[in-house]
């Protein structure tokens, strides 16, 4: 690109052809109000809020391209009117619900209102009549798992081209013109929601939430009675929660998490990344048995919720290559509603699963009936990072200076490969972990029987085929390019995986294998960008630079592990051999489910 020089309020700086106004002011710290304008998608030119002047004419800095010698006031009486005007007919299309909103705390539409000195109500709400959408009501949720309430809606396009363009299910439709225009779900009977929340994680204003969970966990703290109360977190929560209270991006506060869970009032505070390691167990046997039965490849992963709807709505066809080892947190559930239940001498029926998840999905994936134990649900209740950090919040819990606390035994022991798990490639890199060790004791020994018997086998020779070590380290499946392929040898065997995330890199991907295009034997997907440090639960702004981050800390900290194996791990060790006890069914009921073709859940409208 050529380099230019601008000016800038009477201030010259340097600028690349191609660049539009916009991208230059953010890179010089020139500050400018943005809505419709978000790094993951491309320009929308719709909010009318980042004016300026460029050459004497009022423009939208976003959709304006840098030319040399031009010369941009962003802050001129004629601009400050303009973008007054309009963040004030912005206000008459968002009802102020500001009481109960989650993102009260961080919302550009209240800083704008301060900056700028303006009148709210200055015009009539126009949308104050609009509907609330609740998407996904089933048969075990009536709530639905995604809340889109339109009065809150400004019309910037975000929700609807993330879902068409980014994540390909194109649920999300803009009808009407003018005054009338209005967003809302299509009626298209041949398009679902997938509940990633990419709609949610983007939207500037708060009108897209996760269906709340939080108001009931807050319920039963406060008249838990005889109740065990378990909270558990997800392997990337302890990298995002953080920016909630102003710590930098990807700070690991796995200790705080702990102590705020004992603050809240929860009973144990258990680790989802334990879980993770109990995932990795058994997708790794799995993996094995995909490859030495002749099983049709490629094997796909399943922890990914809004992947798995995905499959079994579009893609029906793949649903018998879905791995069926069930994700870490419904693992960590049912062992504490079963071993761990067995250990305290406490009814199952009289355990509260609390789950902080990076992810709005996760939301549909405890009501499935696939993952009920014993009539029961495996997982209550799922909160996502931003419900967790505002029930903190309202509690008054002084997060960024509360002192560490370790999280509990049995499940808060876990390894770096558990860990990782909250990036793109972290199922594959901690599965390949495993499955290259199995595979080396399965040589030595004829059978995988001391692993099902959760037996810590030390290889002799530790070499398979002239391959030395066990590898630890497969950098092939990390960073965040949407589709990652690599050719690895796992206990001799040669593999062609792939790794991917975003949906609409996962449609490409399917295609192209029913098309005979590409072959794979292992593919893990994640509906997210980035894996779920980029989950729909996950705090506000975020930007490939902050997921970069989220995910470099969870692989320092993998880095750093003494324990980087599941394999090794011996609270999942003992759960093998003490509760287990090498029990083929009873392994196969706790820690498998199935997966079925997926009817369009549809949604429903309150006035």
């Amino acid at each position: 690109m050529r380099q230019i020089t601008i000016t800038i309020n009477n201030k010259k700086y340097s600028a690349q052809l191609g660049q539009t106004v916009l991208d230059v002011c953010r890179d010089n710290k020139i500050g400018i109000p943005t809505l419709c304008k978000h790094p993951d998608l491309s320009i929308q030119g719709k909010c009318r809020v980042c004016l300026v002047e460029a050459n004497g004419d009022i423009v939208t800095s976003c959709s304006t391209p840098v030319e040399d010698n031009m010369k941009v006031i962003t802050n001129s009486d004629a601009v400050m009117r303009a973008r007054s005007t309009n963040l004030e007919l912005i206000y008459a299309e968002h009802i102020e619900k500001c009481a109960n909103c989650i993102q009260d705390h961080s919302c550009a539409l209240k800083d704008y209102a301060k900056d700028y000195g303006l009148k709210i109500t200055r015009y009539v709400d126009r949308k104050k009549d609009l509907p609330n959408w609740h998407f996904g009501k089933t048969k075990g949720s009536s709530d639905g798992f995604i809340h889109f309430d339109s009065s809150k809606c400004i019309d910037c396009g975000i929700c609807t081209e993330i879902c068409r363009d980014k994540q390909t299910c194109d649920f999300y439709e803009t009808v009407g013109k003018g005054a009338q225009t209005q967003t809302k779900p299509t009626d298209d009977p041949d398009k679902d929601c997938t509940y990633c929340g990419q709609c949610v994680v983007h939207c500037p204003v708060g009108a897209v939430q996760g269906v709340a969970h939080f108001d009931k966990v807050e319920k039963i703290l406060k008249n838990k009675g005889k109740k065990k109360l378990i909270a558990q977190i997800a392997p990337s929560i302890r990298v995002s929660i953080g920016e909630e209270f102003n710590m930098p991006h990807g700070k690991v506060v796995t200790g705080a998490l702990a102590a705020s869970m004992k603050a809240l009032g929860f009973d144990q505070a258990f680790d989802v990344s334990n879980g993770a390691d109990f995932t990795t167990y058994e997708e790794a046997r799995e993996l094995i048995e995909w490859l030495t039965k002749g099983k049709d490849r490629p094997m796909l992963t399943s922890c990914c919720p809004g992947w798995v709807k995905f499959v079994e709505f579009y893609y029906p066809e793949f649903i018998s290559h879905l791995t069926t080892t069930r994700s870490p947190h419904i693992h960590s559930g049912i062992l504490a509603k079963s071993y761990w239940a067995d250990l305290q001498k406490v009814k199952p029926e009289n355990i509260v699963v609390v789950s902080i998840m990076p992810c709005t999905a996760k939301k549909q994936e405890i009501s499935l009936e696939t993952h009920m134990y014993n009539g029961l649900p495996i997982v209550d209740y799922t909160v996502t990072t931003r419900e967790y950090a505002h029930m903190l919040r309202r509690a008054g819990i002084d997060f960024a200076n509360i002192s560490p606390e370790q999280m509990d035994n049995p499940f808060g022991e876990y390894s770096g490969a558990g860990v990782i798990y909250g990036a793109s490639g972290g199922v594959m890199e901690s599965a390949l972990r495993s499955a290259d060790y199995m595979l080396r004791v399965k040589e030595e020994t004829g059978s995988l029987d001391s692993i099902i018997k959760g037996e810590n086998y030390k290889l002799k020779k530790n070499t398979f085929s002239g391959i030395s070590q066990s590898r630890i380290e497969f950098e092939e499946a990390r960073g965040q390019t949407g589709i990652k392929e690599a050719d690895v040898t796992v206990g001799g065997i040669k593999l062609k995986v792939a790794i991917v995330n975003g949906l609409a890199n996962a449609r490409s991907v399917l295609e192209s294998i029913k098309q005979k295009k590409c072959a794979y034997d292992y593919i893990e997907v994640m509906a997210c960008p980035g894996g779920c440090i980029g989950g729909g639960g996950q705090p506000v702004p975020v930007n490939a630079e902050i997921r970069k981050k989220r995910a470099d800390s969870l692989y320092t900290v993998d880095k750093d592990s003494k324990l980087r194996t599941a394999h090794e791990n011996e609270s999942v060790l003992k759960v093998y051999r003490e509760f287990f006890k090498g029990d083929h069914k009873l392994i196969e009921d706790l820690m498998h489910c199935k997966y079925s073709v997926a009817k369009r859940a549809g949604y429903d409208r309150k006035e």
